[in-house]
């Protein structure tokens, strides 16, 4: 008998040691939630990073439409200052050219003048 009483004590003190494992675990478990999700009035780790990811996200958006307005503007800028260039360019030549053809013809009065 006295074995069977032991088996007995051996197996609740078993029992025991393996309620009080599955309380901590589930006192982990319980933890862990509550830091993941919330609770007990304070916010969860996961709200708090969806909470951010959107306020990046914001953030992102806003600079993306600056950067988008300021390219807008260069490149604005560019094509009036490539048309400018081109305007001038096409200036320069026409006055290149009046030029030319006035002290050719300059030139041609001077021939007449200086053979005769």
């Amino acid at each position: 008998m006295s074995e069977l009483n032991d088996f007995i004590a051996a197996q609740h003190q078993t029992n025991i040691h393996l309620s009080e494992g599955m309380a901590r675990v589930e006192t982990l478990l319980a933890e862990t939630n509550r830091r993941l999700f919330g609770g007990d009035g304070q916010q969860g780790a996961l709200p708090y990073m969806i909470q951010e990811a959107k306020a990046t996200v914001e953030e992102q958006r806003r600079r993306f439409d600056k950067i988008e307005i300021r390219t807008g503007a260069l490149e604005g800028w560019k094509k009036s200052s490539l048309a400018w260039i081109g305007g001038a360019i096409a200036l320069l030549t026409l006055e290149g050219t009046a030029l030319a053809l006035y002290f050719n013809e300059a030139a041609g009065h001077i021939t007449k003048v200086a053979g005769h």
